[in-house]
C-alpha cells in the first residue's frame, strides 16, 4: 500500500532517515488514509529520541511538546508535526497515564501499546505499511478491536472505554464481542477519567453517524458517568430520546439538546437538569446557555403565522436550531405521518428565510422610535423600555405599522 502523505510530513521521515532514525506517520493519520479519508493531522513516531529530534531539526521552530513522554513538536512549512520516540509504557497506577515511559529501538515495541487495532498503524514511503494487529483488515472488516486483551487495554486507561463508544460512533463500525464486554465489566474505571475528557468523548459520540445505535447498547456507560440519567435510562422515554437524537442534524447543540431533553420530568425540569449535567462537564456557556434553552423551548408551537412573533423572542440563531428539533421531536412521538412533519418544517424554513431575507422588524433596533424618542414623550425610566417592548410586540403582530408617527401616536395613547 502507498499513501500519499504532505510534503512537510515526507520531509520529516525523510530528514530523520537520512540522519539514521527509523520513522514514520503513525495512528490516526495512517488510519484515515487507509479509511479513504483525509487527516486532520498527522503525527510521528521515530527511533530518535527528544535529543536526536531537536538535533534533526535545529534552525525549525521547535515547541517541545512533552520531553519527558519523549514527544516534541515540529512546525515544518507551517505544519505541526508531533514526533515521538518510539516507546514502551511502564505501568499506570493512576489507571489514565502510564508512571514511566521507556524508549524502544522497534516501531512494532510501540504500535502494541496503542488502544485499537485500526489507530496501531504506521506507514513510511521506504518500508509501506506496518500492521502488526491486523488494523488494516479490522478497518476492511468495519470492527473497533483492542490491541492485545481488552481489558488489560482499558485497566491501563479508562479514557478508552469511551474512545472505542466514540470511533464506534463517528465510523459506524461495530465494537468486536470481546472488547464491547470489557467495556461493559470495566465502566467503574471511568471514574479516574477527568469531566473534561468525558465531554469531550460523549460529545464525539453523540455527533457521530451511529450514536443511537452506540447508546443503545451501552447504555450502563452511559449512566456511569452521568448518574442524573438513570431515571431517564431505566424509563420509556428512554427510545423517544434515541429517535430524537436519530432525528437532529449531527450540530453539538442539536445533539445535545436532543440527547437531553427529557432528563427531566417537564420542559423546565429538563432544562435546569440539562444546564446542571453540562456545567458538571465543564462545558463551554455558550453550549450550556444553548442547549438548556433549546430543551425549555423544545414544545414551541411553531406556525408560519406566528414565526416573526417567535423570532422577535428567540433571534435567529436560536430560531434556526429549534425548527429542527422541533421536527425531531415530533417524529418522536410517533403519532404523525412523516410526510406531514416534513411539509410542515420545509414550510417553517421557507417562512423563516423569507423573514430574514425581507429584513422584518423583530428587534428593537429595527423599530422605526427609540428611547430618545420616548423620553422626549415625558416617558422616564423603566417606562420607557416597556413601552418600546408592547410597540414591537404590537409590530410584529401585525397590529401597528413599523413607521415613526403611527408608532409615535400610538406611544402617546399609552
Amino acid at each position: 500500500m502507498v499513501l500519499s502523505l504532505p510534503g512537510p510530513v515526507e520531509e520529516a521521515l525523510s530528514r530523520l532517515e537520512a540522519a539514521g532514525f527509523a520513522a514514520y506517520a503513525v495512528g490516526g493519520c495512517v488510519r484515515d488514509h487507509v479509511l479513504g479519508f483525509t487527516p486532520h493531522d498527522y503525527d510521528i513516531c521515530s527511533a530518535a529520541t527528544p535529543d536526536d529530534t531537536l538535533r534533526v531539526f535545529a534552525g525549525e521552530r521547535i515547541i517541545e511538546t512533552g520531553l519527558k513522554h519523549g514527544t516534541v513538536t515540529v512546525l515544518l512549512s507551517g505544519m505541526p508535526l508531533e514526533i515521538t520516540t518510539f516507546r514502551v509504557d511502564g505501568a499506570y497506577s493512576d489507571g489514565r497515564h502510564p508512571d514511566e515511559v521507556r524508549f524502544t529501538a522497534r516501531v512494532e515495541d510501540d504500535l502494541s501499546r496503542r488502544d485499537f487495532t485500526i489507530n496501531a498503524m504506521a506507514y513510511s514511503p521506504r518500508d509501506g505499511l506496518v500492521d502488526p494487529f491486523g488494523g488494516q483488515e479490522d478497518c476492511k472488516r468495519g470492527v473497533i478491536r483492542c490491541v492485545g486483551a481488552p481489558a488489560a487495554r482499558f485497566g491501563e486507561d479508562a479514557l478508552r472505554i469511551l474512545r472505542a463508544l466514540r470511533f464506534s460512533s463517528r465510523l459506524g463500525f461495530p465494537i468486536e464481542e470481546a472488547t464491547a464486554g470489557a467495556v461493559r465489566e470495566g465502566k467503574a474505571q471511568l471514574c479516574h477519567v477527568s469531566r473534561e475528557r468525558i465531554a469531550v468523548e460523549l460529545t464525539g459520540l453523540l455527533q457521530g453517524k451511529d450514536a443511537v445505535s452506540v447508546l443503545w447498547q451501552f447504555p450502563q456507560v452511559v449512566e456511569t458517568v452521568l448518574p442524573e440519567l438513570h431515571p431517564l435510562l431505566s424509563g420509556p422515554d428512554w427510545e423517544k430520546t434515541l429517535l430524537t437524537v436519530n432525528a437532529v442534524p449531527r450540530d453539538v447543540y442539536l445533539r445535545w439538546a436532543a440527547f437531553l431533553r427529557l432528563c427531566g420530568p417537564a420542559a423546565a425540569g429538563s432544562a435546569d437538569l440539562a444546564r446542571g449535567i453540562l456545567k458538571s462537564l465543564k462545558m463551554s456557556g455558550k453550549i450550556m446557555d444553548t442547549v438548556s434553552e433549546l430543551v425549555q423551548l423544545q414544545d414551541a408551537e411553531l406556525r408560519p403565522e406566528t414565526l416573526q412573533e417567535m423570532l422577535m423572542r428567540v433571534g435567529p440563531e436560536r430560531l434556526g436550531q429549534l425548527i429542527p428539533l422541533r421536527q425531531a421531536v415530533r417524529i418522536s412521538q410517533q403519532n404523525e405521518s412523516m410526510e406531514r412533519i416534513a411539509q410542515d418544517t420545509e414550510a417553517l424554513k421557507e417562512k423563516l428565510d423569507t423573514l430574514l431575507r425581507e429584513n422584518v422588524c423583530c428587534t428593537l433596533a429595527q423599530l422605526a422610535v427609540n428611547g430618545k424618542d420616548m423620553a422626549a414623550l415625558g416617558l422616564r425610566g423603566s417606562a420607557i423600555g416597556k413601552t418600546l417592548q408592547e410597540l414591537l410586540l404590537q409590530v410584529v403582530r401585525g397590529q401597528l405599522p413599523n413607521q415613526r408617527d403611527a408608532l409615535l401616536n400610538a406611544a402617546k395613547q399609552g
